[in-house]
């Protein structure tokens, strides 16, 4: 796979982030309108790599440091941008070749020279074949004024945001990495979060009930006199206060004996309905 159709694979990929530039396809013709002279243009350095998978711009365009810049793996050469008005879509696009046999700048800059200008009338560009084989042929038409008052050129902070998005460097192996322990370092601190809520929750209901279950079924004898008393009283049995064990613990399971055979008889009655 050629540079080409792997900087057409990342349009692909890249989605919208690409939509402000203006692409050609292999017999397609493009009706424009330049927005200002080729003097005005952005000539924009590129680092590009086709083994390493790397084609972006200088980093200090943008104010950052580039790590790119004196690298002798990968090749520098200069991209020209220049803000079109495309009739088609109806919107301001970014035209942006290098200086080549397939490109189609050497021939506007002819124009440019011949006319004296590049901006007083429409061009039609077609794109004849693909990859490093593709040509460009531009007929320029009559000199007509341009009535889209509307469409203006970028400035050139506008410019680079939409190559830097367009183009973003790739990211380091340690950045990425950084990123991802990150990730899980929110992670781990979210579930710790999590896990001290379930803590301070109370139990579910499952739980509940066999608490409850044990403190019912527990041993009287475990219990203490004063412990004993209040039971009673919790489940309405008349007592004295300040008795002995035995005292509660007699008076607590003659009422279980009591609770046990009210329900059986309950039993007996509902299946006798039955």
């Amino acid at each position: 796979m050629g540079l080409m159709d792997e900087l057409k694979q990342e349009i692909k990929n890249t989605g919208t982030s690409k939509g402000k530039f203006l692409y050609f396809k292999d017999g397609s013709k493009v009706r424009v309108r330049f927005l200002h002279e080729i003097d005005d243009g952005l000539k924009v350095p590129f680092h590009d790599s086709y083994a390493l998978g790397i084609n972006v711009p200088c980093q200090e365009l943008f104010g950052r440091d580039c790590k790119y810049c004196g690298d002798d793996e990968l090749r520098t050469r200069n991209q020209y941008a220049w803000c079109v008005y495309d009739y088609e879509s109806e919107e301001v696009k970014i035209l942006m070749y290098p200086v080549n046999n397939c490109s189609p700048i050497p021939q506007l800059i002819s124009f440019s020279e011949t006319y004296g200008t590049i901006t007083d009338r429409d061009y039609e560009i077609k794109q004849n074949g693909k990859g490093q084989n593709k040509t460009f042929s531009i007929v320029p038409l009559e000199v007509r004024k341009f009535r889209n008052t509307k469409a203006k050129p970028l400035s050139k902070s506008a410019l680079l945001k939409y190559i830097d998005k367009a183009y973003p460097a790739p990211e380091d192996d340690e950045e990425e990495e950084s990123k991802q322990n990150k990730k899980k370092g929110n992670k781990t601190q979210n579930q710790s979060a999590k896990n001290k809520k379930y803590m301070n929750e109370p139990e579910d209901e499952e739980e509940e009930e066999g608490d409850e279950e044990e403190e019912e079924t527990r041993d009287y004898e475990e219990m203490t006199a004063k412990e004993l008393f209040k039971l009673c009283k919790e489940r309405g049995i008349e007592c004295r206060p300040k008795k002995d064990k035995e005292y509660y613990i007699e008076l607590l399971e003659e009422a279980d004996e009591e609770d046990e055979d009210d329900w059986e008889e309950k039993d007996e009655e509902e299946e006798e309905d039955w």
